[in-house]
């Protein structure tokens, strides 16, 4: 787990975001306030999670972050999900 992997989705959700802020303004504005600040604030709490070595709570984060993106897992700019060791 690293800090790379939020900031890629982070970025990825927010590049999607914009997308459709400009598709559907001004209708869409609000909505994509409300999603942008959501989307910073968990590429937020990943950090400090990361930061922290907060494994669990990281990982928690980060899944919702790829819920976020998972309207657009067929993008080809949709970051890879990074790998999970196995369990030992």
């Amino acid at each position: 787990m690293d800090l790379q992997t939020g900031v890629r989705i982070y970025q990825f959700v927010r590049d999607r975001l914009e997308d459709q802020r400009d598709e559907q303004h001004p209708h869409g504005h609000e909505a994509y306030v409300d999603a942008r600040l959501k989307a910073a604030g968990l590429s937020h709490d990943h950090a400090h999670a990361v930061a922290s070595e907060g494994t669990d709570e990281a990982e928690r984060v980060l899944q919702e972050l790829y819920a976020m993106a998972d309207e657009w897992k067929h993008h080809p700019d949709y970051p890879a999900a990074p790998a999970v060791p196995p369990a030992a």
